[in-house]
């Protein structure tokens, strides 16, 4: 009967034990030269990511991040992770990055994020399921960015893979 029951568990890498788990939510703060980088990088040409003065004669406090901004801000929460000496998401997931892909993704911005905002950070660990017969595992992932005074700017829903045949 045992046979049974080890058959019928899943096979897969990730901690599967972390379902529902919510992160340790971190604070980042947003920097003026993360924004100018990563607009950069992206080709953007609008000067309120890069130009301060542009930015405020079109009516903002500072630089505005662009919306695949959420990236880099979760980059930052990771590296305060890090610091406060706390896991990474991959790291409670236990990601093998050999193995390991990304997969869909959705993002809905409520608000915008501009430089010098001190932003919470929150990622809870949805579920899990497989496909292919267990060849593929699943983890879903919801993660936020909210402001004390804006409230939520953007939610992020994810998901992560691993290909196990």
């Amino acid at each position: 009967m045992n046979d049974v029951a080890q058959d019928t568990k899943p096979k897969g890498l990730f901690d599967r034990s972390t379902k529902g788990r919510t992160l340790a939510p971190v604070s980042v703060q947003v920097e003026r030269g993360r924004i100018r980088f990563f607009a950069k990088s992206l080709g953007e040409t609008d000067p309120i990511h890069f130009d301060i003065d542009a930015a405020r004669a079109a009516g903002y406090p500072d630089l505005v991040a662009p919306p695949s901004f959420f990236m880099a801000i979760e980059a930052m929460a990771d590296e305060e992770r890090s610091r406060l000496d706390q896991p990474s998401l991959l790291q409670v997931l236990h990601c093998d990055f050999r193995r390991l892909l990304h997969g869909d993704e959705s993002y809905t911005y409520q608000g915008l994020v501009f430089a010098g905002d001190e932003l919470r950070f929150d990622t809870k660990i949805v579920d899990f399921y497989e496909k292919k017969g267990g060849l593929m595992e699943f983890v879903q992932i919801e993660s936020t960015v909210s402001h004390p005074d804006r409230g939520t700017l953007i939610t992020a829903n994810r998901t992560l893979l691993h290909r196990l045949g």
